[in-house]
């Protein structure tokens, strides 16, 4: 039984209805939410969890299954990191009932001919359901649920949470953790939340990126000459461009490629972007296309993976060097 995501994280509960549930994708902060409100359900059962590599080293899967629990009635099984490897030692197991068994497998991205995808789509007494990267839409809601009740939570307080932690899912909520732990009184501001975030703030980059996505070349010669650009911070500077570049993409969607619709696109998004940004993101916009920000967004992947692969290189160079990259893609025709 194919499931949604954002219909389970409302309502685990439901998956009680299955003798077992498989959660694959990328978005490991959605699959960490659900690990640990499965945990929460199941406070009474004796849970156990198995990476995949145990269970082909120990094939003990199967006893731990069916053997009965000498702590509680019922017992809860999670498989962490599983894949086809473990398909027919998976399948053997659900087709004998166990009623007082749960089994939740955990899997990375599981491709259309995975046998383990396969099979928990067709067998209507198991789930299963992707956990895909979020978007603006599911990290806002998501950041307005776990602080709900939060006087002084705007929408520019929201954007800064999201955008300081590159939209990653998992980085939200540890920050969430601490701004739970400092506000305790539930009166949130601007001023303290950039503090407990401990948001990095460096206007001289901010200032390159956005000559830079212009194309200016003459400005961006004088800021690469009279700033330092820090080895250490090589992927801060990274996170900063690609969450930019991220945005246009989003943008250049929201517009369909129409110019016309560029400011419309930019009011609707979410995030919101401060109005001081925005004159420059039109600008960024008129100088860029779709496909000209896709291969950017390549680009700036490969760069850092590069850079994580060969620690001899010099950091600082390779983000000059794809500053400049990205001002002759700015300055040229689409």
């Amino acid at each position: 039984m194919i499931l949604k995501s954002y219909i389970v994280e409302q309502n685990v509960a439901m998956l009680k209805d299955y003798r077992a549930t498989l959660i694959y994708g990328q978005n490991a902060g959605i699959k960490d939410d659900i690990k640990e409100a499965i945990k929460g359900l199941n406070k009474n059962s004796e849970i156990i969890t198995f990476f995949e590599n145990d269970i082909l080293k120990n094939n003990s899967l199967y006893e731990n299954i069916f053997n009965q629990s000498l702590f509680s009635e019922e017992k809860v099984i999670l498989i962490q990191e599983a894949s086809d490897k473990i398909f027919n030692l998976i399948t053997e197991c659900l087709e004998k009932e166990s009623n007082n068994v749960q089994i939740y497998i955990f899997s990375e991205s599981l491709e259309k001919k995975s046998k383990l995808r396969s099979w928990f789509e067709k067998d209507p007494k198991s789930a299963i359901f992707p956990c895909y990267e979020d978007n603006d839409r599911t990290l806002i809601s998501y950041v307005n649920k776990e602080l709900k009740g939060y006087s002084g939570l705007s929408g520019e307080i929201t954007n800064l949470i999201i955008s300081n932690s590159n939209m990653d899912r998992k980085i939200i909520k540890s920050e969430l953790v601490k701004i739970k732990f400092f506000f305790i009184e539930k009166k949130i501001n601007m001023k303290e939340i950039i503090e407990v975030l401990n948001i990095k703030s460096d206007s001289g980059f901010d200032q390159i990126r956005d000559k830079a996505l212009s194309g200016e070349k003459e400005k961006i010669n004088k800021l690469l000459s009279e700033t330092e650009i820090l080895n250490e911070e090589a992927f801060f500077y990274l996170n900063i461009l690609n969450y930019r570049i991220n945005r246009l993409k989003t943008l250049f969607e929201k517009s369909q490629n129409n110019v016309n619709n560029f400011e419309q696109a930019l009011e609707s998004l979410r995030p919101t972007v401060f109005w001081k940004d925005k004159p420059i993101i039109l600008q960024q916009l008129r100088k860029w296309s779709q496909k000209k920000v896709e291969e950017i967004i390549t680009k700036i992947a490969k760069t850092e993976a590069l850079m994580k692969k060969n620690s001899y290189l010099r950091n600082d160079v390779i983000v000059k060097d794809l500053i400049i990259h990205l001002t002759n893609k700015a300055s040229t025709s689409s």
